[in-house]
C-alpha cells in the first residue's frame, strides 16, 4: 500500500465513524453530518500527516527553556541559519580541570563535568582563579556569555555552552549580518554538553566606553552530520 492509498484509507475510517440519529430531521441532520464530517475529516488528515512524518524519520521540533529550539536528530536546519564560508575548526577533546589557552595573555579555560570556568585577564591577571557558568542538569539549551577585554573593548571573548543530547561537532555565532565558526571544545566522551568560543567585536565601544546590548546574536550548535542540535537569537 502506497501513501496515498494509506491517506485515503484514514480519511474513509473517519468519516464512517460520523454517525447521526434516525430521528433528526433531514435538513438537520444534513447540516450535522456536514460539519461534524469536516471537524472529524481534518483532524483524521492531520493525524495522518502526523504519522507519515514520524514514520519517514522527519525528526520532531521541541521548545526548550530561555527560548532554545531544539530539533530532532533527522530535522534539518532552520532556514533563517547562517552557515559560514570556508571549513570550521577542529572540535578540541580538553582533559577536565586542564587549562585551555584561549588566545590572549592570561585567558584561558577549565572544563569540569558541570562547569564551564574561564580565566579572564580582567578579573583574574596572572593569577590561578576562574569563573562563568555552572548548571545542575535539566532541559536541554543553548547559551551565551559574553567578557569584555580592556583598555579599548575593541574586541570580546564570545563564549557559547549547548547542554543536551548528540555530540556537537560545530557552532556557529551570527552577528551584524555575519556568521562564523566558533572553535568548539569538550570533554572526553559524552559528557553531555560542549562548549565554544570567539573573538569578536566588543560590546562595548572605543570611543564611549559604555556597555551596548548584546541583542539580535543567533548561536547555534550542530553535529557531525550538520544537523542542528540548538539554536537561540540572544536577547538582554
Amino acid at each position: 500500500m502506497d501513501t496515498e492509498d494509506m491517506v485515503r484509507g484514514a480519511l474513509r475510517d473517519e468519516a464512517v465513524q460520523v454517525a447521526v440519529a434516525d430521528w433528526t430531521p433531514g435538513p438537520v441532520r444534513d447540516h450535522v453530518r456536514r460539519q461534524r464530517r469536516g471537524r472529524r475529516v481534518a483532524m483524521g488528515a492531520s493525524a495522518v500527516a502526523a504519522a507519515l512524518a514520524v514514520v519517514a524519520g522527519t525528526g520532531a521540533v521541541l521548545t526548550a527553556p530561555d527560548g532554545a529550539r531544539t530539533i530532532g536528530p533527522a530535522a534539518q536546519a532552520p532556514q533563517n541559519l547562517r552557515v559560514p564560508e570556508g571549513p570550521a575548526p577542529e572540535a578540541l577533546v580538553v582533559e577536565p580541570g586542564k587549562q585551555l589557552p584561549l588566545g590572549r595573555p592570561n585567558w584561558w579555560m577549565q572544563l569540569k563535568d558541570r562547569e564551564i570556568c574561564i580565566h579572564d585577564a580582567p578579573a583574574y591577571g596572572s593569577g590561578p582563579g576562574c569563573g562563568g557558568h555552572s548548571w545542575a542538569g535539566g532541559a536541554t539549551e543553548i547559551t551565551m556569555q559574553y567578557y569584555g577585554n580592556p583598555p579599548q573593548y575593541r574586541e570580546g571573548l564570545y563564549n557559547l555552552i549547548y547542554k543536551g543530547p548528540g555530540q556537537v561537532a560545530r557552532m556557529t555565532i551570527e552577528m551584524d549580518g555575519r556568521a562564523d565558526w566558533v572553535t568548539v571544545a569538550s570533554l572526553p566522551g559524552t559528557p553531555g554538553y560542549a562548549t565554544g568560543y570567539l573573538w569578536g567585536p566588543g560590546a562595548k565601544k572605543p570611543d564611549d566606553g559604555q556597555p551596548h546590548p548584546l541583542e539580535g546574536i543567533t548561536i547555534a550548535a550542530y553535529d557531525a552530520q550538520g544537523r542542528v542540535l540548538a539554536s537561540k537569537t540572544v536577547s538582554s
